[in-house]
């Protein structure tokens, strides 16, 4: 059976969003995981721990996690071939 590459994208989109917000949110919040917040943002430009960092590390979640899951499921797909 062959995956939605669409749909995919836009399920680990979300989930990576999620995760994304929750790490800032938490930083910002009650200084949990500062360092590891910080360590991320020097790869997602304006990610940290704040509430604006959380958003900016929630929009950066939901394109990585939409690239990278959608181009799985496309793979995934390609290597079923035209049987599936």
């Amino acid at each position: 059976m062959k995956i939605d590459v669409l749909k995919f994208g836009i399920a680990f989109g979300l989930v990576y969003a999620v995760v994304f917000f929750l790490y800032g949110l938490v930083g910002a919040l009650f200084g949990v995981g500062v360092k590891f917040a910080e360590m991320i943002g020097e790869f997602y430009a304006g990610f940290g721990p704040t509430i604006a960092g959380a958003f900016a590390g929630a929009l950066w979640g939901f394109g990585v996690g939409f690239v990278f899951f959608a181009l799985a499921a496309a793979i995934y797909n390609r290597l079923l071939g035209d049987d599936a």
